[in-house]
């Protein structure tokens, strides 16, 4: 607004400054008036005036004095020269001390006031411009901030990180990464992955983040990768631009070396002391039995029921090492799964036959449903047995109140479903996320006579996803269980995973 904007006339002719002001303050602009230079530089002292109209020759001081100071202490000021004895010379001279414009008397009201408007709107664009570029200026130096504090993140991060571009290439690499890999030379280029993993896993993780991240773009790919004798657990995510297009992914990688050898030599310690039990609890075993056959002489009804409690301890003894044996084999690969095609429902029926003596005893009714043809699984049949055996026997002693227990098998595309269903206790959904830890139990006051070590679900969930398979359990509180297991049929797609 014109009102904003203070003029200051300075002329020595009183009817000059009147004229001037009386058709400035008609464009709306608050006019100031001085005689002389020293008045003008005084009021501009005390007050912020916009632009100077400054006559060219005046007694005090002039003009060119006016510019001189005017240009030092008010550079952004701009000044217009009016004169009637105004020569070439003399505007040249002006313009090279900073002057604006030079107007000559007589004057055109059209011609000052347009001069007048020019020289505000230099002004206006001047500090518009600075503005900017002080404020482009801060931009920059808070990108600068930026950039060093990720860089310093970046290099000093206890984990391995690395960036590429929307080609699949590799971009950055912080220095704790290339120590993981044991590679010294610094990353000048972009490099293909296969130049730092040899494995082809990350490459697929990669491609797969890039070509999905717009239908996909929270997705996350976690893996496990060894390179030589380290081992590395890896998250990628793509990230993406200001349009959301995408620019390439960043890995994080965690180095879990030490934690693999401790595992493998807490796998080595169970192996060792087990095998180192075993021995001697079979031999105690065998000659409990001989003991309670009779072949080493006569025993009283009481002898005989401390032995065959005895015996029963032992039992479990074993059975809790051949556990812990299992599953230390599954999880170093040890254990050898004879896979070949089965009948699904044979290996069934033989559980069930196995377990109807113990279900009886416990006044179980166990079902066994199985539909007439169906297809072939790819399995270990020894591994069946425990799979089935643990769940079956589980829902035979969680069942104290007697009830049903149902095995049913039926077909779900290309996989075979097993259901273990019984009526007891059942498990509290906070729990159920728990049965399948090592040594973990469910709490019940009605099954504290249950004897086990929390290693069966452990070991059924091992032996089934070693079969490619996969493992559901539905449950609540006073209702009983269902366990839900998943095998690929051999016409299936093998080595896929099990559906949800």
């Amino acid at each position: 607004m014109t009102e904003d904007y203070t003029i200051l006339v300075v002329d020595d002719e009183k009817v000059i400054r009147d004229g001037c002001a009386l058709i400035l303050r008609s464009e709306g602009y608050r006019v100031a008036a001085a005689a002389n230079g020293q008045e003008a530089l005084e009021l501009m002292a005390q007050e912020p005036v916009n632009a100077v109209l400054c006559d060219l020759k005046m007694p005090v001081m002039g003009a060119l004095e006016v510019l001189d100071a005017a240009g030092a202490s008010y550079p952004d000021v701009p000044i217009i020269i009016i004169t009637g004895h105004g020569t070439v010379d003399d505007a040249v001279e002006c313009m090279k001390k900073g002057a604006y414009d030079f107007v000559t008397k007589p004057f055109r009201v059209d011609h000052l006031t347009m001069a007048v408007r020019r020289a505000l709107e230099k002004q206006r664009l001047e500090r518009e411009a600075r503005r900017l570029q002080e404020a482009q200026a801060r931009n920059l130096y808070s990108l600068a901030l930026e950039q060093s504090r990720m860089h310093t993140i970046v290099n000093c991060m206890a984990d391995g990180l690395m960036v590429t571009n929307r080609d699949g290439e590799v971009v950055l690499c912080n220095p704790t990464l290339m120590q993981l890999l044991g590679r010294e030379e610094s990353l000048a280029s972009p490099r293909p992955l296969s130049a730092f993993f040899n494995d082809s896993a990350l490459q697929d993780a990669v491609r797969s983040l890039l070509a999905s991240a717009a239908s996909q773009p929270g997705k996350c790919i976690s893996q496990e990768l060894s390179q030589g004798r380290v081992h590395l657990r890896a998250l990628s995510a793509a990230f993406h631009g200001p349009e959301q297009e995408v620019l390439g992914t960043v890995t994080v990688f965690h180095d879990v070396t030490s934690f693999k050898e401790l595992d493998e030599m807490k796998n080595d310690f169970v192996r060792m002391v087990s095998h180192e039990l075993r021995s001697p609890l079979a031999a105690i075993m065998q000659q409990h039995t001989v003991i309670l056959d009779g072949l080493a002489g006569d025993l009283g009804d009481k002898q005989r029921q401390l032995l065959a409690r005895a015996q029963a301890k032992i039992q479990g003894l074993l059975d809790l090492i051949n556990d812990l044996l299992d599953i230390a084999r599954m999880e170093a690969g040890h254990r050898h799964l004879e896979q070949v095609p089965l009948n699904l429902g044979d290996t069934l029926t033989e559980v069930v036959e196995l377990l109807g003596a113990r279900a009886q005893d416990q006044k179980v009714a166990l079902h066994l449903d199985l539909p007439p043809t169906l297809p072939p699984i790819r399995a270990d049949q020894r591994s069946l047995e425990e799979i089935f055996t643990n769940l079956v026997t589980n829902a035979i002693n969680y069942s104290p109140d007697g009830g049903d227990v149902r095995v049913a098998l039926r077909s779900r595309g290309d996989y075979l479903e097993v259901m273990v269903q019984d009526q007891g206790v059942g498990i509290p959904e906070e729990e159920i996320p728990k049965i399948f830890d090592k040594f973990y139990r469910v709490k019940n006051p009605k099954t504290r006579q249950v004897i086990g070590t929390g290693l069966g679900l452990s070991l059924v969930k091992s032996l089934v996803e070693a079969h490619r398979g996969a493992v559901e359990v539905e449950s609540q509180p006073g209702l009983g269980t269902t366990f839900r297991v998943l095998f690929p049929t051999v016409a299936g797609k093998r080595g896929a995973d099990a559906p949800a």
